[in-house]
């Protein structure tokens, strides 16, 4: 499990406005093992870094939207651009431009994936600002009622499983790949978010968990939305932070 895209070019950007890198380091750190990202729907430049360059000049760092369906909360206008972000789950937003990502992986084989953003002409906006305490606490909330949950509906199975793929998860926090500076408060949430993102990954993979009918199930989905949407919330401000302290 991997930071999206759109989140990494948000912390490093951020970075980047503040002095902490230079962005060739921000630039490396987005694109990782892929191949050279390419940037369509620009008038100028086809790679990433222009693409970074027109958003500094728009004044602002750019900012991580990671919309589901039933949730497009701080994603622009135009509709073309929510649709896209929404079918990519992941977008970038500054200023007058939005960026949304098409990867083309190729496993098994070695070949890197190939990144290309659509750069979209965007809805003027205020950027929607989600404190790091809030969504701490809603975190922490929806972790605790989510395994109550679970046990109330008795599906204990679902509920031990969580609790395994937590402690298999926990490397996910370990792996954050941020940039010098990133605030403290944003690392140690982002820690948790990522645990419980690989946590929900592993749980999706098995529907049923410890549910044995219809019921079982649909009562362990109901259980682990709200967590998912906690988690969401959580790697959007954590990721947006930086940008947060420089607004």
């Amino acid at each position: 499990m991997t930071a999206p895209r759109s989140a990494l070019i948000a912390a490093w950007s951020a970075a980047w406005f503040a002095g902490h890198v230079g962005p060739d380091e921000v630039i490396d750190a987005v694109t990782g093992t892929d191949a050279p990202h390419r940037v369509t729907g620009l008038p100028d430049g086809c790679v990433l870094l222009d693409a970074l360059l027109a958003c500094r000049r728009a004044g602002a760092p750019p900012r991580v939207v990671l919309p589901v369906p039933g949730d497009v909360r701080g994603v622009p206008g135009p509709p073309r651009f929510r649709a896209a972000a929404l079918e990519a789950g992941e977008a970038v937003v500054a200023p007058g431009l939005g960026l949304v990502p098409t990867v083309v992986g190729y496993a098994p084989s070695s070949a890197p994936s190939t990144v290309t953003w659509r750069a979209h002409q965007l809805e003027a906006t205020v950027p929607d600002h989600l404190q790091l305490s809030e969504v701490s606490y809603e975190l922490a909330t929806a972790i605790r009622e989510c395994a109550t949950a679970l046990a109330a509906a008795d599906v204990a199975g679902g509920a031990d499983e969580l609790g395994t793929a937590l402690a298999d998860a926990r490397r996910a926090g370990e792996r954050l790949h941020l940039p010098p500076g990133h605030p403290p408060r944003a690392v140690a949430l982002l820690a948790q978010a990522e645990r419980m993102h690989a946590v929900l990954h592993l749980a999706l993979l098995s529907p049923a968990g410890g549910a044995v009918d219809a019921t079982g199930v649909a009562a362990r989905s109901a259980a682990l939305r709200p967590l998912e949407t906690a988690v969401r919330r959580a790697r959007v401000a954590g990721y947006n932070a930086g940008a947060d302290e420089l607004a």
